[in-house]
């Protein structure tokens, strides 16, 4: 019992090793031999573009763009439900 959970333990703090090598130095690495990418972060900061709303993890912009969507959807329903009454 003791054994496994050492083992667990290990590979918990192998994958954290993992991760924080790829993010901290894989990742800038692969970065700066694609300069398109360069280009792409560049044209974001030129335009003002957050690269949080492009993930939708910007949250300001993700609960407008639900608020238009939900707005959208019940318009389209009200309608539907109209157009369901004149034809009865």
């Amino acid at each position: 019992m003791q054994n496994t959970k050492t083992v667990r333990w290990l590979k918990l703090a192998g994958l954290t090793a993992g991760a924080y090598v790829f993010f901290n130095f894989v990742s800038p690495y692969l970065f700066s031999l694609f300069p398109a990418w360069q280009r792409f972060v560049d044209v974001q900061e030129e335009i003002g573009v957050a690269s949080g709303a492009l993930y939708y993890t910007d949250v300001a912009v993700t609960q407008d763009a639900e608020a238009h969507v939900r707005e959208a959807v019940r318009l389209g329903m009200e309608e539907r439900a109209r157009k369901a009454a004149r034809s009865e």
